[in-house]
């Protein structure tokens, strides 16, 4: 219930607008949509202007792991070829999903990323994401994940449980 809640605030805080009634399953403690979503703009800003390796505005404890080139993937299959829209472990993609390079960031990590409002889990790899390189999953069509970040850099936290 908890990740619903989050990906409808998620698509009110970033203007979602859908061209027809979004089909939204749960499965498990997944929530994701059959439809693909229209964000008419970018995810609000969370600059975070200095680096940091104490506590943020929501009180988690973050550990610079340092600037990172950021793409980002649809679930469309030019992004996921045979694999279809599931990340690394089998599970439908949704929003919150990063692939990484487990040699630089291991699977199940949590993270911040310099100018997106979520939280993200480095659930996903991808034969193009090697270094200090984060592809964030976006559950829009591939011409709007085009539009967002393709190789920008970004500081990238690890949040410390």
């Amino acid at each position: 219930m908890k990740k619903f809640i989050l990906l409808l605030a998620v698509m009110i805080l970033t203007h979602t607008a859908y061209a027809e009634e979004p089909k939204i399953i749960m499965m498990g403690e997944y929530v994701y949509t059959t439809d693909v979503i229209d964000i008419t703009e970018a995810p609000p800003i969370n600059r975070m202007s200095e680096v940091l390796d104490e506590v943020d505005a929501n009180e988690r404890k973050l550990e610079y792991l340092g600037e990172f080139v950021c793409t980002t993937y649809c679930p469309c299959r030019k992004c996921n070829g045979k694999w279809g829209a599931i990340d690394g472990y089998g599970n439908p993609l949704v929003l919150g999903t990063v692939a990484v390079d487990p040699s630089v960031v291991k699977l199940q990590t949590h993270l911040v990323i310099d100018g997106y409002d979520i939280e993200f889990v480095a659930r996903d790899t991808g034969s193009g994401v090697n270094g200090k390189h984060v592809d964030i999953f976006m559950p829009v069509s591939h011409s709007e994940a085009l539009k967002m970040d393709q190789g920008n850099k970004r500081k990238v936290w690890r949040v410390v449980q």
